[in-house]
């Protein structure tokens, strides 16, 4: 799906994420409603980078969106969870069950009673306490608004990393490699806080088509259906 973030709509749905396919309509689009491109967003496949340097050339901004980062490290902290479950006694493993979104929710928008349950977790499992706060910092780094280049931006996520890194922490190996390969990329969120937040919502509306239809086999109306409900038209 190819979004027009300034106005908030979709402008393409395309049958799969092949680089050949994002190639040929962004070539297309670039003379007509791409030509004004200066920043694209995207998560960290390739074929979306490749893609979009080759159709808008080395000058044009690509920026890792920050969910996706997130999603990236919280999926590594709900596997540490999932491990250290598997290792413990039966009825200490008990006490971990059910709390991914515990470790997952945003503190500040947990109930009393989650905040509750997570401090008794983190006073219970202290490598999972690490991990939490670990993924607390990190987005308060991408949150802070005192930031405000990608150059700023890069040195913060760096300091992060060696801080990461030097505790040791197994779970986290993967992230800091992500990371570490797509820094330049991910930093260049600090330039405008590009995000593809509006992408997952829209991705929301597109999954409600398919259930309100009963499931959609032809891909042409499925594609036809989105743009009039959410794409040129709907402006």
């Amino acid at each position: 799906m190819i979004v027009d973030h300034d106005n908030e709509r979709v402008l393409e749905v395309l049958p799969d994420r092949e680089k050949s396919t994002i190639l040929t309509y962004l070539k297309q689009a670039k003379q007509g409603l791409l030509a004004q491109v200066q920043e694209v967003t995207c998560d960290m496949w390739d074929a979306y980078v490749n893609a979009a340097k080759e159709a808008f050339g080395e000058s044009i901004t690509i920026t890792i969106d920050r969910f996706h980062v997130m999603k990236n490290f919280q999926d590594c902290l709900n596997k540490a969870r999932r491990e250290l479950q598997k290792t413990l006694p039966k009825e200490q493993a008990k006490d971990l069950k059910g709390m991914r979104w515990l470790l997952l929710t945003n503190p500040e928008n947990l109930p009393p009673e989650g905040q509750e349950q997570l401090k008794q977790c983190k006073e219970k499992f202290p490598r999972l306490k690490e991990l939490a706060e670990q993924r607390e910092t990190l987005r308060g780094i991408f949150e802070d608004r005192s930031t405000t280049n990608p150059t700023q931006g890069k040195k913060r996520l760096q300091g992060w990393l060696e801080r990461v890194q030097s505790l040791g922490i197994k779970a986290l190996e993967k992230f800091c490699n992500m990371l570490t390969n797509w820094m330049d990329k991910i930093a260049n969120y600090f330039r405008s806080r590009g995000s593809n937040g509006r992408t997952e919502g829209l991705n929301h509306g597109l999954r409600a088509l398919v259930w309100r239809a009963y499931g959609m086999a032809n891909f042409e109306n499925f594609r036809l259906r989105v743009l009039h409900c959410f794409g040129l038209q709907a402006n």
